[in-house]
């Protein structure tokens, strides 16, 4: 990865978890928690008509990630949303050279150079499929 690309996407991870966009509660929403064990990661995923947030104690990949996460799945149908969040987890786990994501997201692709990050990274949207997968 090129050093100024590189910059880019550290410069966005530090400053959606520094500055978490929707990271709160959502009063009366669907809601589902999950972990990762080998880090501790820990993250509640809400979503009510059409809005998406979250609450964590997570690293800064984790946090930047659900931080992204809900801006981009908000702009989408719930269908829409859960196909891209699925297809975004298969993507990160098949570990590819590159990845091309939309916006902001495309910071994630950095976890490809660290393997063990990527947990972090599809830990947020793991969350948000399993409020369909707990109905």
């Amino acid at each position: 990865m090129n050093p100024d690309l590189k910059k880019l996407y550290q410069e966005t991870l530090l400053s959606h978890s520094k500055q978490p966009h929707n990271n709160h509660e959502l009063p009366e929403a669907e809601k589902t928690t999950i972990r990762n064990p080998l880090c501790g990661d820990e993250i509640t995923v809400y979503r009510k008509n059409g809005d998406i947030t979250f609450t964590a104690q997570a690293c800064t990949i984790c946090l930047a990630s659900a931080s992204m996460m809900t801006q981009h799945l908000a702009t989408l149908p719930t269908p829409e949303a859960a196909a891209f969040a699925d297809s975004l987890v298969s993507r990160l786990k098949e570990k590819p050279e590159t990845i091309d994501l939309p916006g902001d997201l495309a910071a994630l692709s950095g976890v490809l150079s660290f393997p063990s990050r990527i947990r972090c990274a599809t830990l947020p949207f793991e969350a948000y499929l399993s409020l369909d997968s707990s109905k």
